[in-house]
């Protein structure tokens, strides 16, 4: 009788210690999954931003180490929206004169319209189109040929060779550009907000370009 009591208890002990670890494994299974997804998705949260990022001179290996130290994709985000949205303190001898840049910042023309994008000839320059509200995809790469081609030309026509002189004439001529755009006051905020975007897309495009030199 004290023998069938043992067995008992020695049965309950092994089935109680069986579901014990059986439990145990399935929550380590699932912390391990979430710690995956977690990974994941902070890896693809940084790869989505990862131009913006560079542009503003991030360490990635930081932003590494703070996925290691389990930082939350919620968390991730803000810290990359604090990255990303200080712009870039540009040094500006004379903001005012832009003549002074040998630059032509003078993207609007009165006569053009959105319906057509401007056609380039030989000997003429090709004119940007106006922006009202926002462009089309073909009238967006119009806008940016435009920009790459004054940008361009105003290095050869400096002679810089140096790779921090182009740097410095592209950061003056996307903040007279972004100012030109904000001190317009017949401009919609949304026209603005787009126009701006522009510009910062355009620098992006320059930098990346100027780095791989």
């Amino acid at each position: 009788m004290l023998f069938e009591s043992f067995e008992l208890w020695a049965m309950s002990g092994m089935i109680v210690l069986l579901v014990t670890l059986y439990i145990w494994m399935r929550l380590s299974q699932r912390r391990q999954k979430i710690e995956r997804e977690r990974k994941l998705k902070c890896k693809e949260l940084i790869l989505g931003k990862r131009v913006p990022l560079a542009t503003a001179g991030v360490d990635f290996d930081k932003l590494a180490s703070l996925v290691k130290q389990n930082i939350r994709p919620e968390q991730l985000v803000t810290v990359i929206e604090l990255l990303t949205a200080t712009r870039i303190k540009y040094q500006i001898d004379n903001p005012e004169d832009p003549e002074s840049l040998e630059v032509d910042l003078n993207f609007e023309k009165e006569a053009e319209t959105l319906k057509t994008a401007p056609q380039s000839s030989e000997g003429k320059e090709e004119a940007i189109p106006t922006v009202f509200e926002k462009l089309t995809p073909e009238q967006e790469k119009a806008w940016y040929r435009v920009a790459h081609n004054r940008f361009r030309k105003a290095i050869a026509e400096k002679e810089l060779k140096e790779k921090q002189a182009k740097f410095r004439l592209l950061i003056k001529m996307v903040e007279l550009g972004k100012r030109a755009v904000e001190n317009d006051m017949e401009k919609s905020i949304t026209r603005k907000e787009y126009e701006i975007s522009l510009w910062d897309r355009f620098y992006e495009d320059e930098y990346l370009a100027l780095n791989t030199e």
